[in-house]
């Protein structure tokens, strides 16, 4: 049976015919088994302050509590050539690899194919979970929801600046949930939004960040690969900012008031099965629910008070008491999306390409 199935498995991965879902390693194949060392390939700078500074940290999270060595490819394009730079990890002895991007996809189920000895741990969502090739996706509308509670708490002057990147389903899903968490507590407080088009371009960034202030935003929540110019403008002002997924208080304590972070947590159990011959694919979605996402430490000037009411509305989520997209939900226009009491799935929070009501801006 194990030679039929290897056999089986190498005529997949070379069958353009099948999906890669079908594909499935040989029974004696573990992948990651005895791992070392684990590639973890971002596609910006690991000092950014946000998404790939967060799997800097989760990095070396995993290497003291798993000893294993973590070998970080910065500043990754997402194209063809991440191909040659996971065969070049492979071939440094990483038994395991965990893209980041969204933009490496494709280049990793290839990749994947032709290594089913190693373990893949995806981070998009994706239809090619299957064999050697796990996905690891924090979802992050109760997060955002919570920093939500936060700014509407905090607010002095009710308006509240929003720095997206590009209109893409986990950034429009992250607008709509903070807008939520602050109407939840704060009727008043209108939320200003503006897009970069980019994902870490200072220029832009700091043209959006001096509009929003001069708009009279008193707190600014970005959601950007890199927040450390954000942060520094907003000290320069005096007023208080987020950050994106990583804990950069150490930026400015007083500045920071929290954000939504990547956390190793609920990936370690399954990269130490991996390691210890157990590997089994994954397809794990949540957020502190399952120890993909929490919210970070809270800043300095937040009041004992509002972490109580954040805490709160956090233990109410993990209850399932609160869930954050339920109806009735408005979008702009004034349409009701999700009607009172209804609970959308996350296929369909996922696909939620609409602002709610109390947004001012647009996706175009």
């Amino acid at each position: 049976m194990s030679k039929f199935r290897k056999c089986l498995a190498v005529l997949l991965s070379a069958c353009m015919a099948f999906s890669f879902s079908a594909y499935a390693v040989a029974e004696d194949v573990h992948p990651g088994e005895g791992a070392t060392k684990i590639g973890i390939i971002l596609g910006g700078n690991k000092e950014d302050y946000g998404f790939n500074y967060g799997f800097y940290k989760m990095a070396e999270q995993m290497e003291e509590e798993l000893g294993v060595e973590a070998v970080i490819k910065e500043n990754v394009p997402g194209n063809s050539n991440v191909e040659g730079i996971m065969e070049e990890l492979i071939s440094q002895g990483c038994g395991i690899i965990i893209p980041t991007q969204f933009g490496y996809l494709e280049f990793s189920k290839n990749v994947a194919e032709r290594h089913p000895d190693v373990a893949f741990y995806s981070i998009p969502l994706t239809d090619y979970n299957g064999g050697n090739f796990s996905t690891m996706h924090g979802t992050i509308q109760d997060i955002w929801y919570l920093e939500g509670i936060l700014a509407g708490l905090y607010t002095e002057t009710n308006n509240i600046g929003f720095i997206g990147s590009l209109p893409i389903p986990d950034v429009i899903v992250a607008i709509n949930a903070f807008t939520l968490g602050v109407q939840s507590v704060n009727e008043e407080a209108q939320i200003n939004l503006v897009f970069t088009g980019s994902w870490d371009d200072t220029g832009l960034q700091t043209t959006s960040c001096n509009q929003l202030i001069n708009d009279g935003a008193d707190i600014i929540a970005p959601f950007q690969d890199s927040t450390k110019t954000i942060i520094e403008i907003c000290a320069s002002n005096g007023i208080h900012a987020f950050g994106c997924n990583s804990d950069a208080k150490e930026l400015d304590p007083e500045t920071w008031l929290s954000a939504c972070e990547n956390t190793a947590d609920g990936w370690i159990p399954y990269i130490r099965d991996a390691i210890d011959g157990k590997y089994e694919t994954a397809n794990v979605i949540g957020s502190f629910d399952v120890g993909l996402e929490d919210l970070a430490s809270y800043g300095d000037s937040v009041p004992q008070e509002i972490i109580d009411q954040v805490e709160a509305a956090k233990q109410q989520i993990i209850d399932g008491e609160l869930y954050v997209f339920e109806g009735p939900v408005t979008a702009q226009d004034g349409t009701v999306k999700f009607e009172e009491g209804y609970r959308p799935s996350f296929e369909e929070i996922n696909n939620i390409d609409w602002l709610v009501e109390g947004v001012n801006g647009s996706l175009s």
